[in-house]
C-alpha cells in the first residue's frame, strides 16, 4: 500500500516549514524551530517558567526504565489495577489497530513505547512528546528495535505541527491526565484526525486508589476525571462511540471522531 507520508507545518500558523541549515523556518510567521539530534522541537515559549515542563524534566531519569516491570507495576498497583500490565496495554493498541492503516499520532509517545510495535510497512507513526530527554530515548530505543516509518518531534498538545484531518488513528496513553486543558487538547487532537478515525487512550478516574488520593492531594501535574465530565469533554471534541475498560483507577477507551 502506497501511504504518502506526512510533512510537518508550522504548530503557530499550520503553514508549510523548510529546513535551512538543521532549523525548520516557516516563511510565513517567521518562526523558526531546531532539529536536535534528528528530533525537530516545536516548543517555541520560554520553558524554565512552565512548570508542567520543570516537573518533567525532573522525572526524565526514568525514561529508561519507563517500559521496565518495576515502574509500571509501581503506577498500576498505586491506581489498584490488578487485571493490567504493560504487555495488556500493547494487546489492546495491536489489537485496536490491527486493521488501521496510514499515519498514526502517537500522543505523548514517551519512549516510543506503543509506536514502535504497531509501525509497518502500511501504517507511519509521528510520535510527540513534551520531554526531549524521553524523545531522545525513544530515538535509542527505535534504532535498537531497528523500526522504520516511525518519527519523533517535540511538541505541545495544544499546538500539534500537523495540518487538518491526516490522521486516520491517535494513540494517547498514560497523558491526557497531565495536559493542562483537557478539553483543549481533545479539540486540537480531534482537528488532525480524519472522519472516523479511532482514538486510544488510557488514563485515571476517581477512586480510593493510593496514587490517585495523592494525585488530588497535590492537584499540580495531574488530574483525575469522571467519567461523565470526559464523556462531555469527548462529545464537546467531536468524538462519539466511546467504549471503556475499567480495571481500579485506570481507564482505557476508545472513541471516534465523528463523521460530521
Amino acid at each position: 500500500m502506497n501511504i504518502e507520508k506526512l510533512k510537518y507545518v508550522c504548530p503557530k500558523c499550520k503553514q508549510p516549514i523548510q529546513t535551512i541549515e538543521n532549523t525548520l523556518h516557516c516563511n510565513i510567521c517567521g518562526h523558526k524551530y531546531p532539529i536536535i539530534k534528528s528530533i525537530p522541537d516545536f516548543t517555541s515559549e520560554n520553558l524554565k517558567s512552565n512548570q508542567i515542563y520543570r516537573s518533567i524534566k525532573k522525572m526524565e531519569f526514568i525514561a529508561p526504565f519507563y517500559e521496565g516491570h518495576l515502574w509500571q507495576s509501581f503506577i498500576l498497583k498505586g491506581i489498584g489495577a490488578k487485571k493490567t500490565s504493560l504487555t495488556s496495554i500493547v494487546d489492546f493498541v495491536l489489537e485496536t489497530f490491527q486493521e488501521i492503516t496510514g499515519n498514526i499520532l502517537d500522543m505523548a509517545c514517551g519512549p516510543a513505547t506503543y509506536g514502535r510495535r504497531i509501525a509497518s510497512n502500511d501504517r507511519h507513526i509521528y510520535g510527540i512528546d513534551f520531554s526531549m530527554g524521553t524523545l531522545k530515548q525513544g530515538m535509542k530505543n527505535i534504532s535498537r528495535d531497528g523500526v522504520t516509518n516511525i518519527k519523533l518531534a517535540r511538541a505541545s498538545v495544544e499546538e500539534l505541527p500537523f495540518e487538518n484531518n491526516v490522521f486516520d488513528g491517535v494513540i494517547c496513553n498514560g497523558a491526557l491526565h497531565l495536559f493542562p486543558n483537557t478539553l483543549k487538547a481533545l479539540q486540537e487532537i480531534s482537528r488532525t484526525m480524519k472522519k472516523g478515525a479511532v482514538l486510544t487512550v488510557t488514563t485515571f478516574i476517581e477512586g480510593n486508589a493510593p496514587l490517585i488520593r495523592r494525585i488530588k492531594k497535590q492537584r499540580k501535574l495531574a488530574r483525575v476525571f469522571e467519567i461523565s465530565e470526559l464523556k462531555e469533554s469527548l462529545k464537546n471534541a467531536n468524538f462519539e462511540n466511546f467504549q471503556a475498560r475499567i480495571d481500579g483507577c485506570f481507564l482505557l477507551f476508545t472513541a471516534r471522531k465523528t463523521n460530521n
